[in-house]
Formats: structure tokens, C-alpha cells, sequence
């Protein structure tokens, strides 16, 4: 089972961290949600503390999460995925609505990789396997930051990052790339949604919805938001649970 950990009183919240991070990368906003949520912070396969153990595709990842959910009794849980963990609860709400109540999609688009950044993802691949898992990630985590970032928050990701094991790692990009096109899908839920988004973004594509179901807010950050801006990103999430409670 993954490794979490799990804080606070009230509805809960399961948190699903991105690509090399770890659960720990929520730590500058959670003590603000403890006094009014029951929070659930996972580490993914072959990232922090959980083992890669021959996970293939999004839903492999979500199966994963369900498997602590169903453990600890929750089926109607607020999901809230950043980057990669966006696309895992992309795949929770298509395939296992009975265990979302509602879901927030950080600095994640719903749309597949192109062409051109399924072969990037190869590339990163082939980086990982050549150079080593250390060098991707210092050509990867300034990308996050929009080559722009406070140099704590960079020290931060790096330290996060390099608990991913080189397994988990290219599991976890052939995930990625091999991930479907969710925007009809997402149109399509008739559960409360939440698009977080940066300005400054450099990964994530920006799509078009009109669904009533999905709230978009907008971020002056980078991909890295939350440790960006804690403050920034925190308004927008409070705001939304607000509404949707």
C-alpha cells in the first residue's frame, strides 16, 4: 500500500502530489485546513516512500490511491491532484466517481500530450537512462519554476525530487505520456471541478470548458504555485471549497 500520512478533523481531502515530488510539497498550505478538514497526503510509486511496484497507466496509479481510501473506510473524499496527481484524479473521476465527491486539478490540463511532447517524454526517458536520474531532474525542476524561482522553493523541489527511484521515474513519464484526452470527459462529470492555473506555467496546456460544473482560478506562478505563492494558491482552494462544500 502507499505510504501517507493523514491530519486534521472534518470532510476529507486526499492530496496527490506531481511528477519527482513528494507528499511533502503541500506542507506550506496544510496547516491551514486542518482545523476544517481530515487531510490524506500520499506519496505516488517510486516517489517519497511508497515503492515502484510495476505501475503502467493512470488508472494502475489511480488503483493505488482507491486502495488506501478503501482501507481507511472513505468513498466520498475531496480529491486535489497537482500536476501529474491532476491526471491520476482525472482518472479517478472517470472511472470510480463513487470515490470522489469533488476534485481540483492544480496546474493539470486535461489534455493529452501532442506529438511533439510524447517525444520529449521519450527523451526524458532516454536522459534518465544515459545521464542519470540526478541530471534530468536539474535540467527538469527549473522548468517547473519558469526558470524563475526563489531559490528555497528550487532547493525544496530538488530535495523532493530526488526521493523518486529511476524506476519509478520512467514509469511514471510513459504514464504521462501515454495518458488519454480528458477534456470531453471533464465536460461531461456532474461533480463540482476545479482548474487551478499560472500565468506563468510553462507545462500546462489551458483548455476550453463550458460546463457548469467546472470553477477555473487563475495563479500569478509558475507550475510550482503552492510554493510559489502559498498564499495566492491557498485563497483560490479555500475559496472553491467554500462554495462546493
Amino acid at each position: 500500500m502507499l505510504h501517507y500520512y493523514r491530519k486534521g478533523n472534518g470532510a476529507t481531502i486526499v492530496f496527490i502530489h506531481g511528477f519527482l515530488s513528494t507528499n511533502r510539497v503541500f506542507d506550506k498550505i496544510l496547516p491551514n485546513l486542518l482545523n476544517k478538514y481530515d487531510c490524506i497526503l500520499l506519496d505516488l510509486p517510486g516517489h517519497g516512500q511508497s515503492p515502484y511496484e510495476g505501475e503502467k497507466t493512470m488508472y494502475d496509479y489511480t488503483e493505488k490511491v482507491i486502495q488506501v481510501l478503501a482501507y481507511l473506510n472513505i468513498n466520498d473524499a475531496t480529491w486535489i491532484g497537482h500536476s501529474m496527481g491532476g491526471y491520476i484524479t482525472m482518472a479517478a473521476v472517470e472511472k470510480y466517481p463513487q470515490y470522489v465527491k469533488r476534485a481540483a486539478f492544480v496546474y493539470s490540463s486535461p489534455t493529452a500530450d501532442s506529438t511533439k511532447e510524447k517525444e520529449q517524454r521519450n527523451q526524458h526517458v532516454e536522459t534518465i537512462k544515459t545521464e542519470g536520474l540526478e541530471a534530468f531532474i536539474k535540467q527538469r525542476i527549473p522548468a517547473y519554476f519558469a526558470f524563475n524561482g526563489n531559490e528555497q522553493d528550487i532547493v525544496e523541489a530538488y530535495n523532493h525530487a530526488k526521493q523518486t527511484t529511476i524506476e519509478g521515474a520512467i514509469a511514471a513519464t510513459y504514464a504521462m505520456k501515454g495518458r488519454p484526452d480528458q477534456v470531453t470527459m471533464i465536460n461531461k462529470a456532474t461533480i463540482p471541478l476545479l482548474f487551478i492555473e499560472g500565468t506563468k506555467d510553462l507545462l500546462e496546456k489551458p483548455f476550453h470548458t463550458s460546463s457548469p460544473q467546472v470553477i477555473k482560478y487563475t495563479t500569478e506562478t509558475s507550475h510550482m504555485g503552492l510554493l510559489d505563492d502559498p498564499v495566492q494558491f491557498l485563497e483560490k482552494l479555500q475559496m472553491w471549497l467554500g462554495k462546493t462544500y
